[in-house]
């Protein structure tokens, strides 16, 4: 029989080489995160001296699992079997009831252990608004799963996600020096929102403050920023980018693009 363990050591050891690099690994990833009430000592999370984490820091590392949507697609299924070589077949079955019985859930982690006590970090969409849950330290899972559903209430019935605007917004053109086109369209890299509460009303404003861009540039690339106001005060910023990659004009462009502002000149 193969343990949740068994299986956290299997992957750390494939993935990294051994569960000490895996563990340095993970170490660097909630630095980098700038978590600081988590360390990591072993791969598979059961009790030992000097592992822990906080629910907040639980919430964060879940905010950045889910960038990658894939873990949504696994960590959603309730109930499945493996089929193995010889034909047999295991039940096996998400320790997450949630998914199965909350309207919206669809991750992300259960667990258990003596010093630790019942933990749950959840994930729940509804509409356009994704909440993240934690709780910690709970005397058992029943206990668990109400409170983060009290959670998940209260978020869902008092907050909403306000779109100031969407990633296909029009906003504009920025000059590029040197590029194979003079011009190109911004756009911004995801929607611009506000979590908001339901009662709450807001006037919304933008800015638009631009780099000066020289090609080649290509999308993702940050060639400005959109800063946001809510009743005239900066709430966010979020990064421009470019609709579509800009080359490098060649010396026929440049000669043909002079020539026409000569004449334009001329007129």
């Amino acid at each position: 029989m193969v343990t949740a363990r068994d299986a956290a050591v299997a992957l750390a050891e494939h993935i990294a080489g051994s569960t000490t690099e895996f563990v340095r690994l993970m170490n660097e990833k909630v630095s980098e995160l700038g978590l600081k009430h988590t360390a990591f000592k072993n791969v598979h999370g059961l009790d030992e001296e000097g592992h822990y984490s906080s629910a907040y820091d639980m919430a964060m590392i879940g905010l950045e699992l889910i960038k990658h949507e894939q873990i949504l697609k696994y960590s959603s299924i309730y109930e499945d079997y493996v089929e193995h070589p010889n034909g047999n077949k295991t039940w096996i079955v998400n320790t997450n009831k949630l998914i199965n019985y909350y309207d919206g859930v669809d991750g992300l982690k259960t667990g258990y252990t003596s010093n630790s006590g019942y933990c749950i970090t959840v994930t729940a969409k509804r509409g356009n608004m994704r909440l993240i849950a934690v709780v910690m330290g709970e005397a058992d899972n029943k206990i668990r799963n109400q409170d983060i559903i009290t959670m998940l209430n209260y978020g869902f019935a008092n907050f909403k996600l306000e779109t100031i605007l969407d990633k296909n917004a029009d906003l504009g053109y920025t000059n590029v020096s040197f590029g194979s086109i003079p011009q190109v369209k911004l756009k911004l890299q995801e929607d611009a929102v506000d979590l908001v509460n339901v009662l709450d009303e807001y006037n919304y404003s933008y800015e638009i403050i631009k780099e000066e861009v020289t090609a080649p540039v290509k999308v993702g690339d940050i060639v400005g920023k959109v800063q946001i106001y809510a009743n005239d005060t900066k709430i966010s910023e979020y990064n421009l980018t470019v609709e579509k990659d800009v080359k490098k004009a060649n010396i026929l462009e440049f000669y043909r693009r002079n020539l026409n502002n000569l004449l334009k000149g001329c007129l």
